[in-house]
């Protein structure tokens, strides 16, 4: 986490609705080269006195971080053994006093051990040329490449900030930061946002920032972004819910890009109804005008490898949409 952000107030408390109450930095660790980054520590709430850890370099800014830990018991045994600081032990040694699986549903998937992890993590891959389903396709894909092609259209906004929503590994981030002053890059998986910590510092890119939030209670302001970005998460959230908090986000005439294959085969599916009339008329009913460009569905090739015999090839359509109201109709 970088510590330069808190000269500035950009991540507020969310244990109040009304994200008010600006988070302060407390380090433990420093990255012993990026003085910059603290490794290790924790963001305070001066109201509430909630501590948000922060562990390898990410914060953690959950609402319910027993929950979040005893759906992830794996991944805490990890923060436990690897943590440096004396703090840190006693804090998380504190929380695994009160954690029980008792009815808690795992949700690790999308870790470094689960079984989604190592599918987006070949999809960030420098090099497919020894792919073999890749190899057999008539026309060569590289699969990372679909990052740069849905950010091609975005406007180059040297002074804006954008918002990458489901960030993943950080691909999208990246290419985002190419054309804004700063973006953020969010997701629940701690694993894939590690990753995206590590290639931002191996890489020296300087104007990206990446946590671990429910995209549905995040800590930042109302009206705080030129573009919020979110590939393929409308399958995983309320669209009812998701679509005012996006509107509510975005600067006036902002634009939300977001693109969906509208698969429900996975385990979870909040929207088993919505196709692309139905998600663009949602879209301008909640303040939004769909572009000119992308009115019509689109079929952008989508493929995620699963296991070395598996693979899911999936067309995904792509939308672009402006903050116009609160509410169109």
């Amino acid at each position: 986490m970088k510590s330069s952000l808190f000269n500035f107030n950009f991540l507020y408390c969310i244990n109040h609705d009304e994200k008010r109450t600006p988070l302060t930095l407390q380090s433990l660790i420093i990255h012993p080269e990026a003085k910059n980054e603290c490794l290790e520590g924790f963001l305070n709430c001066s109201k509430c006195g909630i501590k948000y850890p922060i562990i390898s370099g990410v914060a953690i800014i959950v609402k319910d971080l027993l929950k979040y830990a005893a759906q992830r018991p794996t991944l805490f045994g990890k923060w436990y053994s690897e943590c440096e600081s004396q703090a840190m032990k006693e804090f998380l040694k504190d929380l695994s006093m009160n954690m029980s699986n008792k009815d808690v549903t795992i949700e690790d998937r999308y870790e470094s051990y689960g079984r989604y992890f190592h599918t987006y993590k070949w999809l960030h891959n420098e090099s497919f040329e020894s792919d073999k389903f890749l190899h057999l396709l008539r026309w060569k894909i590289k699969p990372s490449d679909i990052y740069k092609k849905l950010t091609t259209g975005i406007n180059f906004n040297p002074e804006g900030i954008a918002l990458d929503l489901g960030c993943a590994l950080g691909l999208s981030t990246f290419e985002l930061s190419k054309k804004f002053s700063f973006v953020f890059g969010v997701d629940t998986s701690f694993s894939f946002i590690v990753e995206a910590k590590r290639k931002s510092l191996e890489s020296k890119i300087t104007n990206t920032e990446f946590f671990v939030a429910d995209i549905l209670n995040l800590p930042f302001n109302n009206q705080k972004f030129d573009l919020v970005f979110g590939l393929n998460i409308l399958e995983f959230l309320p669209i009812e819910e998701l679509l005012p908090q996006i509107h509510a986000l975005l600067k006036p005439n902002c634009m939300f890009v977001t693109t969906t294959p509208y698969d429900y085969n996975r385990e979870i599916v909040f929207n088993p109804d919505l196709n692309d009339q139905v998600l663009r008329l949602k879209l301008e009913k909640m303040g939004f005008e769909v572009t000119i460009k992308t009115k019509k569905e689109s079929y952008i090739p989508w493929i995620l490898k699963i296991n070395e015999r598996t693979y899911l090839f999936y067309f995904l359509d792509l939308i672009e949409a402006y903050k116009v109201s609160k509410h169109k109709h």
